[in-house]
């Protein structure tokens, strides 16, 4: 007995040694396992990226997917995929990767506040604002804080939501460290102008002196003013308001000269705006404020002014729109001569210069290139404000978007 005792003492130290090789070499196994897996992932990743970059897109949707599937841990991939996919336009997958992302809750916060952020993005591309704003919300005040505050504000101004504008503008300044002011002047002049519209003068007037805090003689916020004054039958004072802008903002007279005028024909005193006008004509000749100078000059003084003002205008600012009122003008004072023929070439003359100069007069963004027949504060074709300049350009259309 006591030597087979003995036996198995001495067999169990080989026993044990036998069952650690044998664990060490699982282990190996194992672990040689998971590499092939991770080369395999890698292969597959860089086919993906391969594709992608051969503009497969495609077949890298499908390399990916099967990765991420194989790999649920996978959270960058999962980030890119979402991103892919809306970037394609398949927003409903992007907001199933996203939404995905957003409810796991073993993410670290900053994960959480990016999938928050890509799910907005998502919701805000497919239309659906509501759902965009309550995900980009929940964006906490880490890395994507400011990009979500960036995508609300761009949200509240599709919406044409001016006052939750102006609070996001204000907050993104704190997270910016930058201005917004020139944004958030133009919200509270659309609030003004919508208040004017609907003829509420007290919210009008409040919204219109904010602008100004926000921008002291901002161009808008005095045009609104004076519009505001007029309302208020208190043309003088609007005069007044209209005046700063006439100094300051001259290139901006165009869009109130007709006002302009009312208010000065209240008080008797058409002449006088009238004189102001054309004084202003020594610099903004090339604009839209001739054609209305000219308007009002045959209107009060005749075609004899008229032809006087643009003739001076063609010495120092010759420009076609000049040229084509000169015509109309000389037109006008050949009217009721005996001579037909000449009656005919100046018709012709107009004609020629209305059709060229109705085509090349455009407004440009300063900023994507747009152009448009009328004057924007905001461009419709990338959202920046008071990037057109108030000066109508005679040059030859560009290769951008027009209307």
């Amino acid at each position: 007995m006591i030597q087979i005792a003995t036996a198995w003492l001495l067999l169990l130290p080989v026993m044990f040694g036998i069952g650690w090789l044998a664990a060490r070499w699982d282990l190996r196994l194992e672990n040689r396992m998971d590499e092939r897996e991770r080369m395999r992932q890698q292969r597959s990743t860089f086919k993906g990226l391969s594709l992608l970059l051969n503009e497969q897109p495609d077949q890298a949707i499908e390399t990916l997917v099967k990765i991420a599937q194989l790999d649920p841990e996978t959270i960058e991939l999962h980030f890119s995929l979402g991103n892919l996919f809306r970037r394609r336009g398949e927003t409903e997958r992007a907001i199933r990767v996203h939404q995905h992302l957003a409810n796991r809750d073993d993410l670290k916060p900053r994960d959480r506040d990016h999938a928050a952020y890509e799910l907005g993005r998502d919701f805000l591309r497919a239309g659906l604002l509501d759902r965009a704003e309550a995900s980009l919300n929940r964006v906490g005040a880490g890395k994507y804080a400011e990009p979500a505050k960036e995508s609300l504000l761009e949200m509240y101004q599709i919406e044409h939501d001016w006052k939750k504008a102006i609070i996001a503008a204000s907050e993104l300044e704190g997270l910016q460290g930058k201005s917004h002011h020139t944004e958030i002047a133009q919200f509270h002049c659309e609030l003004g102008q919508e208040a004017l519209r609907r003829k509420d003068l007290v919210e009008a007037e409040q919204s219109i002196q904010r602008a100004l805090q926000a921008v002291p003689n901002h161009a808008r916020a005095l045009i609104l003013q004076g519009d505001y004054l007029m309302a208020m039958d208190r043309p003088t004072q609007a005069i007044e308001a209209w005046s700063i802008v006439a100094n300051s903002h001259p290139a901006y007279m165009h869009l109130l000269a007709d006002r302009w005028m009312l208010a000065h024909a209240a008080i008797n005193k058409e002449g006088e705006g009238l004189d102001r006008l054309c004084e202003l004509l020594k610099t903004q000749a090339t604009g839209e404020l001739l054609d209305i100078v000219h308007k009002h000059l045959m209107k009060i003084r005749g075609p004899q002014a008229a032809n006087a003002m643009l003739s001076e205008v063609m010495q120092h600012s010759p420009t076609l729109i000049a040229l084509s009122k000169l015509a109309e003008t000389r037109l006008a004072l050949e009217e009721g001569s005996a001579n037909p023929e000449r009656l005919l070439e100046l018709q012709s003359i107009l004609n020629l210069l209305r059709q060229r100069t109705t085509s090349l007069a455009r407004y440009t963004c300063g900023n994507c290139g747009f152009r448009a027949r009328r004057f924007y504060w905001q461009c419709p074709g990338c959202n920046h404000w008071e990037a057109y300049s108030p000066r109508r350009s005679e040059g030859a259309a560009p290769s951008g978007p027009s209307m």
